[in-house]
């Protein structure tokens, strides 16, 4: 699949320069009394508004495709096989093993993914698919492990099902209406690409106690699992699915995308090293980044 690779890299560079402006925006202004605020309506315009009007504009047009089966089975064989091998390895602590789970198999297949895929192939179907599965996982695993229930409203009442089910209900019930969708929101995903990369970047933070002690052993664990075991893992479903090349390229840089940011809100709230969740995915994002960014090199030479 040849493609031309300089616009491709000048989108991925912009990318960069966005995210690094997010941080920087948040380094710089958050000792403001207006950061907060700020921050938190650009957060959730990405988070209420983009992202399901997003899934709206996909799903209304597609509804429930037989492909969703795919990400489902691949990424709860990784959360299975990822999940084991954790579990037998010895940390520091049970909070340290727990933020090596959630951060290994609890990726960013939307915030990042989404921002990635579109740039490189000016389509990201496979981010909204894995994401809508990741997303859930991103909730459910957490949650069982620090209180021991499935919390079952956060699940529901989350942007990314509200869009996938909104979706559905426009496709299936009213199909004169579903044809003019993605004329209308034409703009949603072009705008969640380039904010949300935004805001991804104002909610890093970096810290040197990734490099210390045994957090060092925790962040190999974590990487090896990102960037190496779930890629493997996906392999073999891109062939047993049979899948187009297109959907194959962007399942394997799916693969390889960071931890998922709502993972640091989740160790801010079972006291799991936040601050070692945090700088960690900060860490474990640019490397995604500059090795999704060979991947597509690679691709556009194939």
């Amino acid at each position: 699949m040849a493609f031309d690779l300089v616009p491709v890299l000048e989108s991925i560079a912009l990318l960069f320069a966005i995210m690094f402006a997010g941080f920087f925006y948040k380094r710089l202004f958050i000792n403001y009394n207006w950061y907060p605020a700020t921050a938190k309506i650009l957060f959730n315009i990405v988070y209420w508004v983009l992202t399901p009007l997003t899934f709206i504009n996909n799903f209304s047009e597609s509804g429930i495709m037989s492909v969703l089966i795919f990400p489902f089975v691949a990424i709860t064989t990784f959360v299975l096989i990822a999940g084991v091998i954790i579990c037998k390895m010895s940390f520091k602590d049970k909070e340290t093993k727990y933020v090596v789970l959630i951060n290994s198999v609890n990726q960013n297949n939307l915030f990042i993914g989404y921002p990635v895929l579109y740039s490189a192939f000016r389509n990201a179907t496979m981010s909204l698919y894995f994401g809508l599965i990741s997303f859930i996982y991103a909730i459910l695993i957490p949650d069982i492990i620090g209180s021991g229930k499935v919390l079952s409203k956060r699940i529901i009442l989350n942007p990314v099902i509200l869009g996938f089910f909104m979706g559905n209900v426009i496709h299936y019930a009213t199909p004169y209406i579903a044809s003019n969708i993605p004329i209308l929101l034409f703009w949603a995903p072009k705008a969640l690409v380039y904010l949300s990369i935004f805001v991804m970047g104002m909610q890093l933070t970096f810290g040197t106690d990734v490099f210390r002690g045994s957090f060092r052993k925790a962040f190999y664990v974590m990487a090896f699992m990102r960037f190496v075991l779930n890629p493997i893992v996906y392999l073999p479903y891109i062939y047993i699915f049979h899948i187009s090349q297109l959907y194959r390229y962007e399942t394997i840089l799916l693969g390889i995308m960071p931890p998922a940011t709502l993972n640091t809100i989740m160790a801010l709230k079972y006291n799991w090293h936040p601050n070692f969740t945090a700088s960690s995915t900060l860490i474990l994002t640019i490397i995604s980044l500059i090795l999704a960014t060979i991947l597509i090199m690679l691709f556009g030479i194939i």
